[in-house]
């Protein structure tokens, strides 16, 4: 029987499952159920094997065909296709393994109880934006050489790809070097576990690829200023903004630390806020006297 389209498109189920044989050893099953599916028949190391081709109309008849004669192939040279699909699915899982977006998601996991929370956090965000989304995410980390991270660092230093989010279209110099030292860490952390030999981030120093502008540091304000900056307050914003303006000033706190506040953390009766550790930059406690010249 010649097998074509409309036949096997027509063939119905019957009460036990069925064959409908096309040529050396292929065929399609019909089960009770409906489903149709391609098997291909061999022999090997004196047991009769059977190996899924795949489903019909998924698979046509034509690629039945070809990866039939494929595992023909291997069944010559003394291998079963089921075992050689295996070994290249195992393959596959390997080399995703070994790219270097998930020896990254391993080296922020275990970093995860060494940072605080917004430092691991910032991490994370560095690297899942720039470094996920590159070719060298996908890139096996034996294969990644230094010319590959120095392109890397200079799109971001220069901010070749602009991403949506962005809040500044002009490059980001200081978070390439941030970035070539998360890598820098990612490489060391490949070596141990034995899935690269050398570390190419090493041999590419910050200045090789990035310019930092020149450091501006912003001038303090003078009385007049300062008076003029909180009657600026008070016409522009929220009363919950003009609130943390004033704490601002008035405790020199970090904008992170400020919203973060607890009342746990605050004592009004001896005038003090004591900050904990985990919530601080340099994971210390810090203690913050509250002034009560406030009104």
């Amino acid at each position: 029987m010649r097998l074509t389209y409309p036949l096997l498109q027509n063939a119905k189920p019957r009460s036990k499952p069925y064959k409908l044989r096309d040529r050396d050893s292929m065929y399609l099953r019909v089960s009770v159920s409906g489903s149709k599916v391609w098997k291909f028949d061999y022999r090997l190391d004196g047991k009769d094997c059977s190996y899924t081709l795949g489903r019909f109309p998924n698979v046509s008849i034509a690629d039945a065909r070809q990866l039939r004669n494929a595992a023909a192939k291997l069944v010559a040279s003394g291998i079963h296709p089921k075992a050689y699909e295996k070994q290249l699915q195992q393959q596959t899982v390997a080399h995703q393994k070994n790219t270097l977006w998930p020896v990254c998601e391993e080296w922020l996991e275990d970093n995860r109880g060494k940072w605080t929370a917004y430092y691991h956090a910032q991490a994370t965000r560095f690297l899942a934006r720039y470094v996920k989304g590159s070719p060298l995410g996908t890139m096996p980390v034996r294969d990644i050489k230094v010319s590959h991270v120095y392109d890397l660092l200079q799109s971001i230093a220069k901010r070749k790809a602009l991403a949506v989010d962005e809040r500044k279209k002009e490059g980001a110099p200081h978070i390439a070097i941030r970035v070539r030292q998360h890598l820098d860490a990612i490489f060391r952390r490949a070596i141990i576990s034995g899935r690269v030999d050398a570390n190419p981030v090493a041999a590419l120093k910050a200045s090789d690829a990035v310019m930092l502008p020149p450091t501006r540091h912003n001038r303090a304000l003078d009385a007049h200023e300062v008076r003029h900056l909180l009657a600026t307050f008070s016409v522009t914003g929220t009363q919950r903004t003009h609130l943390a303006m004033h704490l601002l000033l008035l405790t020199s706190l970090r904008s992170a630390e400020l919203r973060g506040a607890r009342w746990r953390e605050i004592d009004l009766q001896s005038a003090i806020w004591a900050i904990p550790e985990e919530r601080m930059k340099m994971e210390r406690p810090h203690v913050v006297p509250l002034s009560r010249a406030g009104n």
